[in-house]
């Protein structure tokens, strides 16, 4: 039995909704993992500052709110909002003026901070 004209649509609109889906999640699963990767990175920045806080007596924050943003957003329209949040131009990091401790000598080397 032949199909009819709407089941002949039917079957090639579903055909193209079924690639844009494939293709979607695909970029998904690309961007998901580089998410990961980078929310990875940023732990491991948020470990070097603590340890670096601990060494000088500082308080410079461990994290940005763009991270834990991202870290805790959950849906698209979360991740959307943080990142026009992320653009109101406040800058990411702040040197702050520290005491000259240790009598000004430098401290012994650490390949994870230097």
């Amino acid at each position: 039995m032949a199909l009819t004209v709407y089941q002949l649509q039917y079957k090639r609109r579903m055909k193209k909704a079924l690639a844009l889906r494939a293709r979607a999640d695909r970029r998904a699963r690309a961007l998901t993992a580089r998410l990961v990767a980078t929310l990875a990175d940023g732990t491991t920045a948020a470990a070097h500052i603590g340890r670096l806080n601990t060494l000088y007596g500082m308080t410079v924050s461990t994290r940005t709110g763009l991270l834990n943003g991202f870290s805790t957003a959950g849906t698209s329209a979360g991740l959307t909002s943080v990142a026009a949040a992320s653009l109101d131009g406040t800058p990411a990091v702040v040197y702050v003026n520290i005491a000259n401790g240790n009598g000004g000598a430098g401290l012994a080397g650490d390949a994870d901070l230097d």
